[in-house]
């Protein structure tokens, strides 16, 4: 759970009132200069309801919307008192309707407010970053060009994503306590497609609002639409497979009742360790499946060997190294479980391969199985109190003891940058107490 610092808590305050600011500013210059009303209203609810209907990408929180498009035609038709007026008032209105039913109406009011600052300041940086470049607007020059606008208008686009990235990135560092380099890399992976995408949107915008006004504006919405329905089809395929996911772990759980808190703390240290080591967005979308899903081939061990107390003979220890195969050839017959079937295959591999079941060498071993093999180890050595009388394969270990056999074993039982990202994710839990 996100813990909200007393320096987080001041950043967001600070946003709030400086996009508030911005707002007031615009509204005290907007208003009295408003000619045609009815043409401002129509961008308000272009903008609300590409705000209120984002396409969310499925298994991350990202979100692709045509706001930005929108309030770019808005700025280069009417300015950038109007558009910053009519901005924040439909963004506000966009996640007040989004979040009514979740929050108090001071919680509400302070969400809101936070959410569409962080919209609103970039986008007012960026306009006036582009005014400062000779960047010129219908409002300005009714002769502008859409070529004329085309360089401009990537500046603008780069100067608003990257505000908008520094603004995310700083409040998750102070709420997470993470790195700000850490979280600026990951924030990266989404900066670039964010920027494709956006600064031709925005050009197509203004070139369809100079050609047909703002009904052309408007007549994007139903290609979005259309995408967002085909993105909606694979969201309910990516449900599919989230419930095969959650079923394979209820049943490993009833199968041996021990393993569900341990496969639960495998999942969610292997996804701190992903994102603390820089995982790719695709792998960390999948890599909490695998952590739950890495022991799901003792089903088919003898219970008999997975309950023994005391030493496992040299037998019973060759029918347990088979689990990591049987789990990979389990999930591999299900295609949405494709992709972590090398992971929990290889969560037992060692780089000096002497690990099982394939003897994999540094180098050969998926970096994703190489965190869960460290994720699974660090529990299996200081697992809960209720997992520390039944698990035979080590005995339970302190903290520090712990943490001196992962280092200990870096180079030989693990990958030095697993244990290293390791590290640092126990020092920060450490600190904040949990």
């Amino acid at each position: 759970m996100r813990q909200y610092s007393r320096a987080s808590k001041l950043y967001k305050i600070g946003i709030s009132v400086a996009g508030f600011a911005v707002f007031v500013a615009a509204a005290v210059n907007a208003v009295p200069n408003i000619t045609d009303p009815g043409k401002l209203v129509v961008f308000f609810f272009i903008i609300l309801f590409a705000d209120f209907l984002p396409i969310v990408f499925p298994g991350t929180i990202s979100e692709l919307t045509v706001t930005m498009p929108a309030v770019v035609a808005l700025f280069i038709s009417h300015g950038l008192s109007a558009m910053l007026l009519v901005g924040y008032v439909s963004i506000f209105a966009a996640c007040a309707m989004t979040h009514r039913r979740d929050y108090s109406p001071a919680a509400l009011l302070d969400l809101a407010g936070y959410n569409t600052s962080t919209y609103i300041v970039p986008i007012a940086v960026a306009s006036i970053t582009y005014t400062l470049a000779g960047g010129r607007t219908l409002a300005s020059d009714p002769t502008v060009t859409p070529a004329e606008m085309a360089v401009p208008m990537l500046l603008w686009v780069f100067v608003c994503t990257t505000c908008n990235a520094l603004i995310a990135t700083t409040f998750i560092s102070l709420c997470t306590r993470e790195s700000w380099r850490m979280v600026a890399a990951r924030s990266l992976r989404w900066f670039v497609p964010n920027y494709v995408v956006t600064a031709p949107s925005g050009i197509l915008f203004a070139y369809l609002y100079i050609r047909y006004g703002v009904w052309g504006v408007a007549l994007v919405i139903v290609p979005f639409l259309v995408g967002r329905q085909a993105l909606n089809q694979y969201a309910v395929h990516l449900d599919a497979y989230r419930e095969t996911v959650t079923t394979l772990g209820v049943y490993m759980q009833h199968y041996h009742p021990y393993t569900k808190g341990h496969l639960e703390r495998v999942a969610s240290l292997a996804d701190e360790i992903g994102k603390r080591i820089g995982l790719p967005a695709t792998s960390l979308m999948f890599i909490r499946d695998a952590g739950l899903l890495h022991d799901i081939g003792k089903v088919g061990v003898n219970e008999e060997i997975l309950d023994k107390v005391g030493q496992l003979s040299e037998d019973e220890w060759t029918v347990i190294k088979q689990h990591p195969a049987r789990g990979a050839e389990i999930l591999s017959q299900m295609k949405y479980l494709e992709r972590i079937v090398p992971w929990v295959r290889g969560h037992h591999e060692r780089p000096d391969g002497r690990g099982y079941p394939d003897g994999l060498r540094d180098g050969d071993i998926p970096l994703e199985a190489a965190v869960i093999a460290v994720a699974d180890a660090f529990d299996a050595m200081t697992g809960g109190p209720d997992e520390r009388e039944k698990r035979v394969y080590r005995a339970p270990l302190t903290l520090d003891q712990a943490l001196a056999q992962l280092r200990y074993g870096v180079g030989t039982q693990f990958d030095s940058r697993v244990v290293k990202a390791f590290l640092r994710v126990a020092v920060q839990e450490e600190e904040s107490g949990s």
